[in-house]
C-alpha cells in the first residue's frame, strides 16, 4: 500500500519545522510506502532551506516539485495532486502539524476497511499563534464514532471539513477530478463537495492533526459583513461551476446564510428598528392571550 502525503507550503519557515517533525514521527506498518510530495509555492523565506535540513533524518524519501512563478492555492493542489502515485493521499500544510504518530495509519486503515468513502477527515484540534492555547476539537459526535458526510450536507450545511490538514483522499476519486476545478478558489469546502459525490466523507472522532489559526490572516481581517459576502459569492460561483446540479443545495445555502446574518448585512438602525417591532409584537402577542381564572 503507497500513500503520498503533499506538503503545502508558501513563506512559512516560522512553523514549517513543526509541520515536517511530525510528518518523519509517523509510525506506519511494514506494508505501507510513505513518500512527501514538497508544493512549495515559490516561498521567499528559509522555508524550502529548512525542509531539505531534514532528509538525512527521514525514512520516507522526499520529492519536490519545481515551480519557476507562484501558482497560487489551487493551482499548487493541481500539480501537488498530480505527482501523487500512491492509493491515498494525506495533506499536510506548512503551518499545520500531526499531533499523533498514528496519523496516517488511522486514516488508511479505516479507508482500507470502508471502501465507500471518498476521504476522511479527523477530529481539529485548533491553536492560535498569539497565544499558543489549544482550544476544544472542532467536531463535536456525542457518542458516535464516526460521522458521515455527503454532498448535500457539505453543501446546504456549510464546508464540513474546515482544515485541509486533517484529510486523506482517496487517490483513485482525487484522479476523477475535473480539471476546470482549479479554475476556482477550490479549498477545502469545494474539494469535498466534489469528493462526496464519490463517496461519503467520514469525519473521525479521535483527534490527530492541528490546525493553526491566524488573527492575522486575510479572512480574519475581514469584518463580519464582508466574509458573509465573500462565502455567498464563492457558493455562485461553485454553483455556476456545476451547470445547477445541485442548484437548490446551493441555493439552500445561501438563504441559511443571510437569514442567520441578517443583522451584518442591513444598516444597523435599521435592524435595530426591526427587532424593536418584533419585540413589540411578541409583548402584543402575550398581553392578548386569554388568562385563566
Amino acid at each position: 500500500m503507497k500513500i503520498d502525503v503533499i506538503l503545502i507550503t508558501y513563506n512559512q519557515e516560522q512553523y514549517i519545522a513543526q509541520a515536517v517533525e511530525s510528518i518523519l514521527m509517523q509510525r506506519v506498518n511494514d506494508d505501507v510506502q510513505v513518500r512527501v510530495i514538497i508544493a512549495d509555492d515559490c516561498s521567499k523565506d528559509k522555508t524550502l532551506e529548512i525542509i531539505k535540513s531534514y532528509e538525512k533524518k527521514s525514512l520516507f524519501p522526499f520529492v519536490y516539485l519545481a515551480a519557476d512563478i507562484n501558482l497560487g492555492i489551487s493551482k499548487n493542489y493541481q500539480r501537488a495532486f498530480a505527482a501523487c502515485d500512491g492509493d491515498y493521499i494525506a495533506i499536510l500544510e506548512g503551518d499545520d502539524w500531526w499531533s499523533s504518530p498514528n496519523h496516517i495509519e488511522q486514516h488508511i486503515r479505516f479507508l482500507d476497511a470502508h471502501k465507500e468513502c471518498s476521504m476522511s477527515m479527523n477530529t481539529i484540534t485548533l491553536v492560535t499563534p498569539e497565544t499558543q492555547e489549544s482550544k476544544p476539537p472542532y467536531w463535536g459526535y456525542g457518542n458516535n464514532d464516526v460521522f458521515y458526510v455527503d454532498t448535500k450536507c457539505q453543501i446546504s450545511e456549510g464546508n464540513q471539513l474546515g482544515n485541509l490538514s486533517a484529510c486523506v483522499l482517496r487517490k483513485c476519486f482525487v484522479q476523477q477530478l475535473p480539471l476546470t476545478l482549479y479554475d476556482l478558489y477550490i479549498a477545502d469546502w469545494m474539494l469535498g463537495v466534489m469528493l462526496s459525490q464519490k463517496g461519503p466523507i467520514a469525519l473521525l472522532r479521535d483527534s490527530s492533526s492541528v490546525y493553526r489559526t491566524n488573527s492575522k490572516s486575510q479572512w480574519a481581517s475581514l469584518t463580519k459583513k464582508n466574509q458573509i459576502k465573500q462565502l455567498l459569492n464563492l457558493s455562485k460561483q461553485y454553483d455556476a461551476s456545476q451547470n445547477g446540479k445541485y442548484h437548490q443545495y446551493w441555493k439552500l445555502y445561501r438563504r441559511n446564510l443571510i437569514n442567520k446574518n441578517k443583522r451584518y448585512l442591513m444598516p444597523p438602525q435599521l435592524y435595530k428598528l426591526l427587532k424593536q417591532i418584533a419585540d413589540l409584537i411578541k409583548k402584543c402577542k402575550q398581553l392578548c392571550q386569554p388568562t385563566n381564572k
